[in-house]
């Protein structure tokens, strides 16, 4: 009883922040994403009769909260199959970069539970990819999304049944490029999430990130980049403040961040359309479009940075 399955990074365009129900990983609003092309994580899968649960993460054996995360997709889907018994979950990151904000935990969240749902006999709602987002955001609530694949949101809902992802949009709709600018930091995400929930402003956050999720959505179906790449970098700058004045005062930013944030608005002032995007980490997303492209990649190797230049990743997928 064994899959392999691969799912891809994701952008977040509009961020969630916040669960309301850490159990089921439920957020306060809606968020919408779009996955990359050039970065992802295989996930294996084996159920048999070994001694324990054992999940291997980039050559590392798991332990403590990132096994319980881990274990959550599989109990979900050993549940649902009714099946007992131990499983071995091997997972690699592609490329293996060090950075925050890249959305791995949600690649990997994706790829384990379409290959758990595989091996464990449950090809049918392996493909009914409402019920995969369900599973897969047990582990990382942007896996819900990443599942999904190319333009995808999520709809926060109130209980497990209805907090699940759906695809809006693909290329045919926007053709977006984005560099991505892999940069490192020693933070948590899930500490970021429960320091939102302290900020003066966490409420009129919600309130904003839902509206701002309709109007992203069709800003994606309208091809509109302009409006897209605004309200995407308007998106960012919320979330980093919603942090900042949290509790703890959380910095989602570091100095490399800024330097690519103001290469970005000197591009454009030369009246080349682009725009940044940041997550729950210092990692930047610059979108574009295609024919711009090269040039803004240029610009940005040329101040010393490795870059990912991606276009619109598909949803997961078994690959063995």
């Amino acid at each position: 009883m064994r899959s392999k399955a691969r799912a891809f990074t994701m952008q977040a365009l509009v961020k969630y922040h916040g669960m309301r129900d850490w159990e089921l990983r439920i957020p306060y609003h809606d968020s919408v994403s779009v996955n990359t092309d050039v970065a992802y994580v295989d996930a294996q899968v084996e159920f048999g009769d070994f001694d324990s649960d054992v999940v291997i993460i980039n050559g590392q054996v798991a332990s403590g909260r990132s096994l319980e995360r881990v274990i959550k997709v599989i109990d979900r889907v050993r549940a649902a199959a009714e099946i007992d018994l131990k499983v071995r979950v091997v997972t690699e990151n592609h490329p293996k970069v060090r950075a925050k904000g890249m959305g791995y935990s949600a690649a990997a969240g994706a790829s384990i539970a379409k290959a758990a749902l595989y091996a464990a006999g449950l090809r049918e709602l392996a493909e009914d990819t409402r019920y995969l987002s369900r599973v897969a955001r047990l582990l990382a609530g942007s896996a819900c999304r990443s599942a999904v694949g190319k333009y995808a949101r999520w709809y926060s809902g109130s209980s497990d049944e209805d907090s699940y992802a759906d695809r809006i949009g693909d290329e045919r709709d926007l053709d977006l490029r984005f560099v991505v600018i892999p940069l490192s930091a020693d933070l948590s995400t899930e500490d970021a999430h429960r320091e939102a929930e302290s900020s003066p402003f966490f409420p009129q956050r919600i309130k904003t990130a839902n509206e701002r999720c309709d109007q992203v959505e069709k800003a994606i179906r309208d091809g509109d980049f302009e409006t897209f790449g605004k309200l995407v970098e308007r998106d960012a700058m919320e979330l980093l403040a919603v942090t900042m004045t949290g509790d703890s005062g959380i910095i989602l930013v570091t100095h490399d961040s800024l330097r690519v944030i103001s290469i970005v608005k000197a591009l454009r002032r030369r009246g080349v359309p682009v725009y940044y995007s940041m997550q729950t980490g210092p990692t930047v997303y610059v979108d574009t479009l295609p024919e711009h492209v090269d040039e803004v990649d240029e610009e940005i190797r040329r101040a010393g940075y490795f870059t990912l230049v991606s276009g619109l990743g598909g949803g997961a997928e078994v690959i063995e």
